[in-house]
């Protein structure tokens, strides 16, 4: 119990001193909810410059990537009417697996599933190569926000 005093002292005693240090409550990063169910608030004391990184990198968007079997790719008058034929009877046989539409233009693209490897997107591509001939994988990077 004494060392935990002391330490606790210590602290203190070092914060005062060097001045450039601030009390950070955890629910300002987002690391905690701010809702109080009963449970003590959690504190810690970090340098200023140290408190701006973390609420950065908490507010910063997130980029993931995953792989996907794109199943349509086209361009004209009736791509997109296509497109969203391609996905409807994509999702209709595999409603487990998704699908989106995506348009860099001037191309409507049809992309199945959000594969975590190449290999898990590559077995699932010649599962339906008999259906979709011209399909094949991409990777892609999405932004999470």
């Amino acid at each position: 119990m004494k060392s935990v005093l002391i330490t606790i002292f210590s602290l203190t005693l070092m914060i005062s001193i060097k001045g450039q240090y601030t009390r950070l409550e955890l629910t300002e990063l987002g690391l905690f909810s701010s809702e109080n169910h009963g449970q003590a608030k959690i504190y810690f004391n970090q340098e200023i410059q140290l408190k701006d990184i973390l609420i950065s990198k908490a507010n910063a968007t997130k980029e993931y990537q995953v792989w996907r079997v794109q199943i349509y790719l086209g361009s004209g008058k009736n791509a997109r009417n296509i497109a969203t034929a391609t996905r409807n009877t994509f999702i209709a046989k595999y409603p487990d697996i998704g699908a989106d539409i995506a348009y860099p233009s001037p191309y409507f693209k049809v992309q199945a599933g959000n594969f975590k490897t190449r290999i898990e997107a590559e077995s699932f591509r010649k599962k339906i190569l008999g259906e979709y001939p011209n399909c094949r994988v991409e990777l892609i990077t999405n932004k999470e926000d």
